[in-house]
């Protein structure tokens, strides 16, 4: 009987050590599947992102198509309008109204730029933030592993 206590208590104390060292790997493992989480919902953040900025691209492309030909229809319109009344185009007034037609096209034009940009901008804060929030959660969370494996440990 005593050659048997002399087996088992070793072995109780592995297995205790054991129970131990399970106790601190396990909130790892579940840090590690809480950063593979956030890393993924960041991952598909850009994803969302990147695709928004090619459709502000493409809506911008459009936007400019369109505004050139209302320029060019509005400019032989007037063209046109001065033909008929027998002033030259390039007299000073006629040229002043092209001129500030073509200005008003370019204000508009700049307008449009500002806004795809200014909402490219801020898709990318929104990543930014995301990725710093990440940042602070999984510190947060390896401090948290790191505190909890030592009072496990005692």
């Amino acid at each position: 009987m005593g050659a048997l206590s002399s087996v088992i208590t070793p072995v109780l104390q592995i297995g205790s050590a054991l129970g131990t060292v399970a106790g601190i790997v396990q909130p790892y493992q579940a840090v590690s599947q809480k950063n593979r989480e956030a890393d993924l919902k960041l991952q598909q953040l850009q994803q969302s992102v990147a695709q928004q900025k090619k459709q502000n691209l493409l809506t911008l492309e459009q936007n400019e198509t369109e505004r050139r030909a209302k320029l060019r229809s509005l400019l032989s319109q007037q063209r046109a309008s001065f033909g008929g009344r027998g002033l030259d185009t390039t007299s000073g007034s006629s040229e002043a109204v092209i001129q500030g037609m073509l200005d008003d096209s370019d204000q508009e034009r700049a307008a449009s730029e500002s806004k795809v940009l200014a909402a490219n901008k801020e898709l990318d804060q929104q990543v930014s933030q995301q990725k710093r929030l990440n940042l602070l959660q999984k510190e947060q969370l390896r401090q948290k592993t790191i505190l909890s494996s030592i009072s496990n440990l005692f």
